[in-house]
């Protein structure tokens, strides 16, 4: 009987050492992406919870997108400020790039887990255009949270790159 609660105990406990990642919804490509091409990134507005803005969550989800994108892409480009789509897609043209990746944060909620047990969480709506007709290639909604069992330390951004590699992957 006490192995038994011990094995539970440890099961309980190694399931909060785990972060979750869980596609929403997923629309891919007709074709795979060409390898090899030039990518244009937007820069999505930084993300909120209720009444709080994290500055540079934008910038530092851009980053992401690009890092993911770059064992597939000649080239990345990273905008530097927030564009409607169509001004990107404008920009894209003008630099001769294939493909436009473009990223909205739905959701950023930084917490701290450490004493609370509320996980940090983001939503990601992922997109990506080809850059001559305009028309949206693929798409993904993606939420991730946090790990409960936390020392501090752990944040939003943590949460970044396996939802945004594993949407890339997919595209090649």
């Amino acid at each position: 009987m006490a192995k038994s609660w011990i094995f539970v105990a440890t099961a309980l406990l190694l399931a909060g050492c785990v972060s979750k990642y869980k596609p929403i919804s997923y629309e891919g490509p007709s074709a795979h992406l060409a390898q090899g091409a030039d990518f244009y990134v937007t820069l999505p507005e930084d993300g909120r919870y209720q009444d709080t803005v994290y500055s540079g969550s934008g910038y530092m989800t851009a980053q992401a997108m690009s890092e993911a994108l770059a064992p597939y892409a000649n080239k990345t480009f990273q905008a530097s400020a927030v564009e409607t789509l169509e001004e990107a897609l404008e920009k894209a043209r003008q630099g001769n790039f294939q493909y436009l990746f473009n990223t909205k944060i739905l959701h950023w909620e930084d917490r701290a887990t450490e004493w609370s047990g509320i996980p940090d969480k983001i939503t990601l709506r992922m997109e990506v255009y080809d850059v001559a007709s305009g028309e949206k290639l693929a798409s993904e909604i993606s939420k991730a949270s946090s790990k409960w069992a936390t020392f501090g330390g752990d944040h939003p951004q943590d949460l970044l790159p396996i939802p945004a590699e594993a949407f890339v992957k997919q595209l090649f």
